[in-house]
C-alpha cells in the first residue's frame, strides 16, 4: 500500500469531483493531477536500487593538517581530495566534476618564500645557463606530479574489467602557455582515461594555429551532445580531434 500511487487509490472519488467542475476548473484540476503524478514518479525512480558499485565504500577520516597556499601543505590536500572524489565517483554520487589545484593567478608558496608563484613567473629572470626560470618552473613540477598522482588515484580503483580512469574522460590544463607573458597561443591540455572505450591514449597531437575549442567540440560529441559546433568568433569550430577518437 505504501508503494501505490496515491493517485491511482484515489481514482473514484478524483473522477467525482472533477464531475462537478466547470470546463476552466477542470483544465486546472487536470495540471494539479499531471504535477502529482510527476512527483510520483521521480519518487518511484528514487526507490529504485541503484547499479551495483563494488568500489565503493566508506573512505577513512583523514588525518587533521595544515591548510595554506606553501605548495607542500596543497600538495598533500590535493591528496586527500582526490581520493574523495574518486570515492564519489566510484560510489555513483557525482558523474561530472572540476578539479583547481591552483587558483589562476597561481598564489602558491615556496617554503620560505614570501613572493608567490604567479609574481616569479613575471618578475624572476631568466636563467641564462638554464635557459628558464628555476624556481618558477619549480611550480610547473609539483603541479605535473600532483596531476599524476590524480590520474594515478582514479587508475587504482577497480571498475568491472577495468579501472575508474578507463570509464572517465578528464582534461587537464593550464590557463596560460608561457605565463611570464600570459601567452595563450599553445596552452598545453593533457587527456586522461579513455571515456569507457570512446577516446584513444598515448597520442600527442600538435595542434599549432587551431583553436582550443576543438577539444571541447570533440568530448562533447564522444558524449552524445547534438552539436555541429562549437564557441564564438575566431575560437568557433567544427572540427573535432580525429586522432583521439576511438
Amino acid at each position: 500500500m505504501l508503494r501505490k500511487s496515491v493517485l491511482t487509490g484515489v481514482t473514484e472519488q478524483r473522477e467525482d469531483f472533477l464531475r462537478q467542475l466547470g470546463k476552466a476548473d477542470r483544465t486546472r484540476m487536470d495540471e494539479y493531477f499531471t504535477s502529482v503524478r510527476q512527483l510520483e514518479q521521480q519518487l518511484e525512480l528514487q526507490l529504485q536500487k541503484p547499479p551495483p558499485a563494488e568500489a565503493c565504500h566508506v573512505q577513512p577520516k583523514p588525518a587533521d593538517g595544515p591548510v595554506g597556499t606553501e605548495v607542500g601543505m596543497v600538495m598533500a590536500n590535493h591528496k586527500i581530495m582526490a581520493e574523495i572524489l574518486a570515492m564519489a565517483l566510484a560510489c555513483n554520487q557525482t558523474k561530472i566534476f572540476n578539479m583547481v589545484f591552483s587558483d589562476s593567478a597561481s598564489t602558491l608558496r615556496m617554503p620560505g618564500e614570501q613572493m608567490i608563484h604567479h609574481l616569479m613567473t613575471h618578475e624572476e629572470p631568466v636563467d641564462k645557463a638554464l635557459g628558464y626560470q628555476p624556481k618558477a618552473a619549480y611550480f610547473v613540477e609539483r603541479s605535473m606530479e600532483s596531476w599524476a598522482l590524480f590520474v594515478k588515484t582514479l587508475a587504482s580503483v577497480r571498475e568491472g574489467d577495468g579501472t575508474l580512469l578507463d570509464n572517465c574522460l578528464v582534461m587537464g590544463h593550464s590557463d596560460t602557455e608561457y605565463a611570464r607573458i600570459h601567452s595563450i597561443s599553445g596552452i598545453p591540455v593533457m587527456t586522461a582515461g579513455r571515456a569507457g572505450g570512446r577516446m584513444k591514449t598515448g597520442i600527442h597531437v600538435s595542434a599549432v594555429g587551431e583553436p582550443v575549442t576543438r577539444l571541447g567540440f570533440t568530448f562533447q560529441q564522444l558524449m552524445g551532445v547534438p552539436v555541429e559546433k562549437w564557441g564564438q568568433g575566431s575560437m568557433q569550430t567544427s572540427k573535432p580531434v580525429s586522432e583521439i577518437v576511438a
